[in-house]
């Protein structure tokens, strides 16, 4: 039986409870204001290592000042129980709030950017939450989630509070370490806000069990169900997020919630942008004579065609290889982060467009070549499927920099099919801004190892810079990983997120002639 008064503080009502804690709203008679109280259960009272957990609750929530977490103002003892004393928060849990109505995804990544930035903070105090999940999740009175509980809370360096080879926190949220009672550090917390943000989206949680021992399991082993079966307007790179967050193994996901956190903005940035018209409907509510509405269309394509060459270009057929040296250039590998992929990926079909246009080569189309990607055949062997004489493969990193110009490590090594041999490589290791240069030295020196003579225009071609803008070129990669689904069957999403990349990259340099050229393809 909870008394009427506890020190200066008047007890209203009983507003919540869970394994760890009562809680109580009240009124602060000193300062006159609303708190919330929370106690160890009765029955848990006597117990010392409870009472010291809601200790360390106390002074790991005490660190932690920020608009997204719930605030702790003191912590009070009365008749050998121990209370603390918490900022009160009218509003609903999380579950309540996402049970009223199904919430937009642009409204659940603004959710979702905030938890991200409030975990940040408590990661920086050295606190580790270890029990997220929308039971600790309240939505106050202007749809701003805030955190709270840190009643699981581990301060880093501290003793451990726990037996070891426990388990904490609500089961369908832990994290593969703690489900097989590993030690744990801030990517657990990355892995249950990975299971929160699928629940947002999709309204189920990933992983599910009829018991424990089924849960355990299906948190260590198995992978979730793609969110688009549940929830439509779910792009490949939100996917990406969740997927990566939820990664069994700990090295996999990312490594701070800051990186986590852009991410999110940036997904943030795509969503918000508006949808650009369709090319048909643009061009007809535009008051154009009969001969400029020809025009238009007519040009873009040319654009196109100077630009990246023949639509389809870089496909190989009897009577277009005849008398040419086969070559197929096999998807370069990425050694830097998981999700600089599609960087490596755009280097790699800008080198086969640029070798495409040499009128000696017969080069494989990157559709034909992309199955290749990861695999681990042996050169030849992919050279007999392929009927090419020569490859070229090679591997790109690129290596980010917080204090200087960032760079790219490029190792290309063109190899005969005919014995596996080297007819040429190199090691470029240059700025971001001197990637095209790089871009056409590989394919110079590709020409020149095969005693290929190139004609003027070629060689104009073979030299011609994009752009020396790195933010640019960036855009430019992403909007042509999108472009580049379209053919997967992604249709109209993929489609609208290439443009709005290519534009970005002509807001960064107008003058970059790819990307409108991409545009116009895009329209």
């Amino acid at each position: 039986m909870t008394p009427k008064q506890i020190l200066h503080y008047k007890i209203e009502r009983k507003i919540g409870q869970g394994g760890m804690g009562e809680v109580f709203l009240a009124t602060d008679t000193k300062l006159g204001r609303q708190v919330a109280l929370k106690f160890l259960p009765e029955s848990l009272s006597a117990d010392p290592e409870a009472r010291e957990r809601l200790l360390r609750e106390a002074q790991a929530a005490s660190k932690l000042i920020h608009p997204n977490i719930v605030t702790v103002h003191s912590i009070e003892s009365v008749d050998n129980r121990d209370f603390i004393v918490m900022e009160y928060v009218p509003g609903l849990m999380l579950g309540e709030y996402f049970s009223e109505k199904e919430r937009s995804i642009e409204e659940v990544l603004s959710i979702a950017l905030q938890l991200a930035e409030a975990l940040g903070k408590a990661h920086e105090a050295g606190v580790i939450h270890r029990d997220l999940k929308p039971g600790n999740i309240l939505m106050d009175a202007d749809g701003r989630p805030r955190i709270l509980d840190f009643g699981l809370a581990k301060i880093v360096g501290a003793a451990k509070l726990t037996q070891t080879g426990s388990t904490l926190g609500t089961m369908a949220y832990i994290s593969p370490e703690q489900a097989e009672g590993k030690e744990v550090d801030p990517r657990s917390d990355i892995f249950s806000f990975g299971v929160l943000l699928y629940e947002m989206i999709t309204g189920r949680v990933p992983f599910t069990g009829e018991h424990e021992a089924a849960l355990i399991y299906s948190i260590v082993n198995d992978e979730p169900e793609p969110m688009a079966r549940f929830k439509s307007g779910v792009g490949d790179d939100l996917q990406h997020i969740v997927t990566r967050c939820l990664a069994k193994n700990s090295d996999e996901r990312y490594q701070s919630v800051g990186d986590l956190a852009a991410e999110l903005k940036r997904q943030m940035r795509v969503s918000q942008l508006p949808r650009p018209a369709k090319a048909t409907a643009t061009v007809a509510t535009r008051p154009m004579s009969s001969i400029v509405r020809w025009m238009a269309p007519a040009l873009v394509l040319l654009a196109a065609i100077w630009y990246l060459g023949p639509i389809g270009s870089g496909s190989t057929t009897d009577s277009s290889s005849e008398g040419r040296i086969k070559l197929a250039v096999l998807p370069f590998e990425n050694l830097g982060e998981p999700e600089d992929e599609y960087f490596a990926d755009g280097i790699t079909e800008e080198i086969i467009a640029r070798l495409a246009s040499v009128s000696g080569l017969g080069v494989i189309a990157r559709t034909s070549i992309m199955g290749y990607k990861g695999t681990k055949k042996h050169i030849q062997v992919i050279a007999e499927e392929l009927g090419v004489e020569y490859i070229l493969e090679g591997t790109i990193r690129w290596q980010k920099s917080n204090d200087g110009p960032d760079k790219i490590r490029i190792t290309p090594q063109l190899v005969r099919a005919s014995d596996g041999t080297h007819a040429w490589a190199h090691i470029y290791e240059e700025s971001m801004s001197e990637v095209f240069q790089v871009q056409s030295d590989v394919a110079k020196q590709v020409v020149r190892a095969l005693n290929i003579t190139l004609l003027e225009p070629e060689r104009q071609r073979l030299g011609h810079h994009g752009t020396g803008n790195a933010e640019a070129y960036d855009f430019y990669l992403r909007g042509t990983e999108h472009f580049n689904l379209v053919e997967s069957g992604l249709g109209e999403h993929a489609l609208n997120l290439a443009s709005h990349f290519y534009l970005s990259a002509i807001g960064a340099d107008p003058t970059f002639a790819a990307a409108h050229a991409r545009l116009a393809q895009c329209h």
